[in-house]
């Protein structure tokens, strides 16, 4: 009897451990899916991709922003955005955002879920986000240890038809989140702010960040990227290399499920 019950358990733990193993590989495969593979590219290289900073106007309302948590310093502050329209990053469902003062949004619904204190930027992502309530499903505007000038603001805006018009050609509404006057952390004060925006488009679900100006550090200390699956895939344009980032240079993230309009041979990816 204890021969045939340790053979039954035997079996059992074999089964809870394919299934595991069975799981395991799908989310690989899922995550490594070329399906899943931002198309990469920038303004420098890719008509498809033009610098064209939205003027946000009348249209353009301040996010309320908070302090992310009781030990987190004073510039550590975020808001909760909720989409006019669905969004979907890496093919999830996305219903609100998370804007960080640090120059990120995280896919989240509330500051319990991801409070916006990230301050040390990673580089070769995908990497695990450490602040107290983090999300791993991450848009890497300008990603740094960054304070808030004075009259400094995130804002937002919709647009059923965006004024820039997204690498499908066919009119698309979107939503665009923007840093005005935020500069890197540090004893020296900028000369120029960082002026920033990323684009999220509703109907393709490109992702495109864009530059005014960027501060003093011209990135040096900045991410700039995507992460997504739980911080299990990602797509890296740029990581603590100055001025890899410049004014009036805008960084294009494609959904392969909607490709640009015409191949866009001239198109210079980053990596």
């Amino acid at each position: 009897m204890n021969h045939e019950r340790a053979s039954l358990l035997l079996k059992l733990a074999s089964l809870v451990l394919a299934a595991a193993v069975a799981v395991g590989l799908q989310a690989r495969e899922r995550a490594n899916s070329p399906l899943y593979d931002y198309a990469l590219s920038d303004s420098t290289g890719d008509p498809q991709c033009g610098f064209d900073f939205v003027d946000l106007g009348p249209t353009g309302l301040p996010l309320a922003m908070a302090p992310a948590n009781a030990a987190a310093a004073g510039d550590d502050r975020a808001g909760v955005l909720a989409l006019a329209q669905p969004f979907e990053f890496y093919q999830e469902p996305a219903a609100s955002v998370v804007a960080s003062d640090n120059g990120y949004l995280a896919i989240a619904d509330s500051l319990e879920r991801e409070d916006g204190s990230d301050f040390s930027n990673d580089c070769g992502l995908p990497v695990r986000a450490d602040n107290p309530a983090a999300s791993q499903e991450r848009i890497y505007l300008y990603h740094d240890d960054l304070r808030p000038q004075p009259g400094a603001v995130v804002k937002q805006a919709h647009f059923s038809r965006c004024p820039r018009t997204s690498a499908m050609g066919a009119p698309e509404a979107c939503t665009v989140v923007e840093w005005s006057g935020f500069e890197r952390e540090g004893p020296l004060h900028s000369s120029q702010p960082l002026h920033a925006q990323a684009v999220l488009y509703h109907g393709s679900h490109e992702i495109v960040l864009q530059y005014a100006s960027v501060d003093d550090s011209l990135g040096g200390q900045a991410t700039v990227g995507l992460q997504g699956f739980d911080g299990r895939a990602a797509r890296e344009a740029g990581c603590n290399v100055a001025r890899q980032v410049r004014p009036r240079q805008a960084v294009c993230f494609r959904d392969p499920r909607h490709p640009a309009t015409h191949a866009a041979q001239s198109r210079r990816l980053f990596r």
